[in-house]
């Protein structure tokens, strides 16, 4: 063999040796390299993405970078572990559309072997990850107060969500309301019958909500009473020897100047109103004392000469009292209702035959 043979041969095997050893190197990198799968779920308005990362290669390996760590990682997967199979798991907003993660890894082979690679890992959300809102509850609230002649109930709904509201008295009908939001209802129930007194509940589908019961202890309705004759209204003023002088106005809806009576303790004064033509009306009061002034309407309506009554009539609209007995009311609306002292204790109806 010649020196140029000799050469060449010496050339062809030195790339032989390049070529085998290039194949070495690749076939190790492909034999170690993380195997990244991201799945994702949405859960409460928020996007679940959870990583599955196998470091595959014939001995375990160790993962030596993450990237992004934000949104933070719950799980295995974290950098310095060793190991073959991670999990972790990155919470993203509902209004994310995609995830990715790049994690690095190396291997060591004997001492001075060492093998490192990295991949990618990528994962698109499918569909909508909105939070949905909690549906409103009905939530209703109700209050009632007493005057000398029945209760006045208010009830409302505090939510969207609106409630059928039923009231319903312990004499006479019940009433069946739904109030939108701010707008509470507002119903009086006049008291029938004094020594049977009254009881008002309030229920909805969820239950009921409160059973207020007629209570005239904190009132004074001990000033005298008012009848409602077929003729007119009439009123029959008593003061007691412990009270103090009442001045008593009324003043009518059909006309006439108004009535002025002052009543001194210990004494009985009538004031008489008659219809005029059988036509319906009314007669506001004030009630005034050195202390407070109180006011009211009483309205009058034709009797029905076929049933006549002898039944008390009490009067269907709560009076108002001065700002210096006004309560608050009405949990729902706030609503500031007249509470305080009436003079009439009852209203009766009398029947003409008995003038």
């Amino acid at each position: 063999m010649n020196r140029t043979l000799k050469r060449v041969l010496g050339l062809a095997g030195s790339a032989v040796l390049g070529l085998a050893g290039a194949v070495t190197f690749a076939s190790a990198a492909q034999a170690h390299h993380p195997e990244i799968t991201g799945n994702a779920v949405c859960i409460d308005g928020s996007w679940n993405v959870t990583w599955d990362v196998a470091l595959v290669g014939p001995v375990d390996g160790k993962i030596t970078d993450i990237n992004p760590t934000e949104p933070a990682i719950d799980g295995t997967l974290q950098e310095g572990a060793t190991g073959k199979n991670f999990t972790g798991t990155q919470i993203y907003p509902g209004t994310a559309t995609e995830a990715s993660i790049n994690v690095s890894a190396v291997w060591y082979e004997g001492e001075r072997n060492e093998i490192s690679d990295s991949r990618d890992g990528h994962v698109v959300f499918q569909g909508t990850c909105a939070e949905t809102p909690e549906e409103p509850t009905p939530e209703v609230s109700a209050n009632a107060m007493s005057d000398c002649f029945g209760l006045y109930v208010v009830v409302g709904n505090n939510t969207e969500a609106l409630a059928e509201i039923t009231i319903t008295p312990s004499a006479g009908e019940a009433v069946t309301v739904t109030p939108e939001v701010g707008e509470p209802y507002e119903q009086y129930f006049p008291v029938e019958d004094t020594e049977a007194g009254l009881t008002v509940t309030v229920t909805t589908e969820e239950g009921e909500v409160g059973v207020f019961t007629w209570n005239t202890e904190e009132l004074n309705c001990d000033w005298g009473f008012v009848y409602d004759t077929c003729d007119g209204l009439e009123f029959e003023l008593t003061i007691p020897e412990n009270g103090e002088e009442t001045t008593f106005t009324f003043t009518t809806s059909n006309g006439g100047e108004p009535i002025v009576v002052v009543v001194a303790p210990g004494t009985t004064e009538t004031v008489v109103i008659p219809a005029v033509d059988n036509a319906e009306f009314s007669v506001h009061y004030v009630i005034s004392t050195q202390k407070d002034e109180y006011e009211g309407e009483i309205p009058w309506v034709p009797c029905d000469e076929e049933t006549p009554s002898e039944s008390p009539s009490p009067k269907p609209e709560l009076p108002k009292t001065g700002s210096s007995l006004s309560i608050m009311i009405g949990s729902a609306a706030a609503l500031i209702v007249a509470a305080g002292v009436i003079f009439f204790l009852m209203r009766r109806r009398r029947a003409a035959q008995d003038w």
